[in-house]
């Protein structure tokens, strides 16, 4: 039977998960957090699905399908698995996959794996671009040896004719070997009895250009709120981790909102140009984007959709500037990038407001702190030393609960802004339970 890991909390900065047996018949999407919070990574116990299974067909063998299931967030530590910076604590032989990177491991016994990004631009000569093309996001890997059965790394190549194209890039001391793949899958390359250090997928050029080589890609649509009037970001991007979580990021900075849409497209080409098209009273500019392979660490070109203000929706198209053939649309409504009337006062003063009027409740009541404290450094607004000042006191929730809060309000409105946002993602019903109490009285 499957096996299930819930989420209990997160506790002197260890995430806690409780191992329990799930019904074949259960399968929901993994719940990994949101936005500059996140700071590690979660695997899903279970077999690894092959792409097929989900997606369509594929050169690999038949396996049973992934369980992937909602981490539920509850308040009492049970078992320590995953630690802060992503390593996972594998507790038994399985096979699992990371929700947030889309990397797998099949592992033969419990095993601690670590693992990050890594940079294709410091990585792969200029003299190997010339005949390989990237084709998925470059992972640094350590793990005990003789422990990891395979290593399953994501990829963003539709793939289409000859599979010996593809080739396993192993970085080590200053030196590229490349290794050729196991198994190939739509959106996974498996690689057996794998050694780790730097470790990403490369595919051959054709007649030394890419423009052959169709790619999985993604449009992503994000209002910027600190711009006039309703402004949209759209990127064009290769269907990678990495890249999507450096966008995000970036637009976290700008307090961006995400419009979710269906972000897949048609199968596109490195070096081609696609054109967005809209209503008369749409200003885009530029009115088109190349999809091309940009390292995460450079900025990401997007078009930028610009309204006085929005009463219907709007159609988007995106065409191939070649042939004119359609390759993605949607629909934006009015509703999808409205600010909710609770964000009408600028939102640096509603946190600022939410500390000042509860902060008596918070210093009693606040549990999980480390998810607070992980996204005030991503932002700048804490350094290590102070992080390891507020962790000193763990052993005094109330003490250490102070410390954070008069961290932020030392740092000022835009910290106090990020302790709201993320205790409304990590705490949601002290948060509802704090605002409506006010309301009541």
């Amino acid at each position: 039977m499957p096996i299930i890991w819930i989420l209990k909390g997160v506790f002197c900065g260890v995430l806690i998960i409780e191992v329990v047996e799930m019904s074949a018949g259960f399968a929901s999407v993994v719940l990994a957090g949101s936005g500059a919070a996140l700071s590690w990574c979660v695997l899903v116990c279970g077999e690894l699905a092959s792409d097929d299974e989900r997606t369509g067909p594929s050169t690999g063998r038949n396996s049973s399908v992934l369980q992937d299931v909602a981490l539920e967030a509850l308040s009492k530590p049970d078992v320590c698995v995953f630690i802060v910076p992503p390593r996972a604590r594998i507790p038994s032989a399985g096979s699992f996959r990371c929700s947030e990177t889309g990397l797998g491991f099949e592992v033969s016994a419990a095993v601690t794996v670590e693992y990050k990004y890594g940079s294709w631009a410091e990585s792969l000569s200029p003299s190997a671009r010339q005949e390989w093309m990237v084709a998925g996001p470059l992972f640094h890997i350590r793990a005990e040896p003789n422990t990891v059965r395979a290593v399953h790394l994501p990829h963003f190549v539709c793939l289409a004719g000859d599979l010996s194209s593809c080739q396993i890039a192993h970085f080590e001391a200053g030196h590229m070997t490349l290794e050729t793949p196991t198994r190939i899958h739509l959106f996974h390359v498996v690689l057996e009895n794998p050694s780790f250090s730097q470790l990403g997928v490369l595919w051959r050029k054709i007649r030394s250009t890419v423009t052959f080589i169709p790619i999985h890609s993604l449009v992503l649509i994000y209002r910027a709120l600190r711009a006039a009037d309703i402004t949209l970001h759209l990127y064009l991007i290769p269907n990678d981790h990495s890249l999507r979580k450096a966008i995000e990021e970036e637009e976290t900075k700008w307090e961006s909102k995400l419009v979710p849409k269906p972000p897949q497209t048609s199968a596109l080409y490195f070096g081609s140009q696609y054109e967005v098209s809209g209503t008369s009273e749409l200003k885009i500019t530029p009115d088109h984007l190349e999809l091309c392979y940009r390292s995460p660490a450079d900025q990401q070109s997007y078009i930028e959709l610009y309204m006085t203000d929005m009463e219907e929706e709007i159609k988007l198209h995106m065409k191939d500037r070649k042939d004119g053939k359609l390759v993605w649309k949607t629909f934006v409504r009015p509703g999808d990038v409205k600010i909710p009337a609770a964000s009408s006062q600028t939102l640096p003063a509603r946190g600022e407001s939410f500390v000042k009027k509860h902060r008596k409740q918070l210093r009693r009541r606040m549990g999980v702190i480390y998810p607070i404290l992980a996204r005030l450094r991503d932002i700048g607004a804490m350094n290590s030393d102070e992080e390891e000042e507020v962790l000193s006191m763990q052993n005094k929730q109330k003490v250490m609960n102070e410390a954070l809060l008069q961290l932020v309000e030392r740092k000022g409105a835009r910290a106090q802004e990020e302790l709201y946002q993320s205790l409304r993602e990590t705490d949601p019903y002290l948060v509802q339970d704090l605002e409506q109490s006010k309301n009541l009285r």
